[in-house]
């Protein structure tokens, strides 16, 4: 799984307020105009099954990321799911990126680990997983690093999160900003 290391810039989640990530603006975006945008890259992305049904408040924000995992993704995750190319990192996603010692804590209190986090941006940014407890809420990152709920029509940061193809190889690179993985 590859997660772009900085936004493409704030768009809303969907701009019909609804948080039904098969037919969100951001889900046409990225898998339109930005898939488009890639070239040649994008024939090295993988059609992924995404889980996106997301998950009531207090099983994602007010839980740690094992929790937060089991049902975005894991065995209590909605069946809910879309076949595209590019998405958006899971919650536990960024929670696992925190460093370990950051897995006992919630994500809702993730401030504190923010900086033990490599997916910390310092900004708002979506996630995939929607809010299921309000139609018109999805997960996002705030700039504090809490994971927290967001009305799909506000407009923050957007990170495309994709898996490439098994056909794709490792090239070389370290995967710092320096020494950039090359694949080919």
């Amino acid at each position: 799984k590859v997660i772009r290391a900085k936004s493409v810039g704030n768009q809303k989640w969907d701009t019909n307020n609804s948080n039904t990530w098969a037919s969100s603006s951001l889900n046409t975006y990225l898998n339109g105009t930005y898939l488009t945008s890639l070239g040649t890259l994008a024939e090295k992305i993988a059609t992924t099954t995404w889980k996106v049904g997301g998950g009531a408040y207090a099983n994602i924000s007010q839980s740690v990321p094992k929790t937060a995992y089991q049902y975005e993704v894991g065995s209590s995750a909605s069946t809910t799911t879309v076949d595209k190319k590019i998405g958006l990192m899971y919650v536990s996603d960024y929670g696992y990126a925190a460093d370990q010692s950051g897995w006992t804590t919630k994500l809702g209190s993730y401030g504190s680990n923010s900086s033990k986090n490599w997916l910390y941006l310092g900004s708002f940014e979506w996630t995939i997983s929607c809010d299921s407890d309000r139609t018109y809420g999805a997960f996002s990152v705030n700039s504090a690093g809490h994971v927290d709920g967001s009305g799909v029509g506000s407009s923050i940061g957007v990170r495309p999160s994709f898996n490439l193809e098994s056909s794709v190889k490792y090239v070389s690179g370290s995967g710092s900003m320096s020494d950039p993985v090359r694949v080919n």
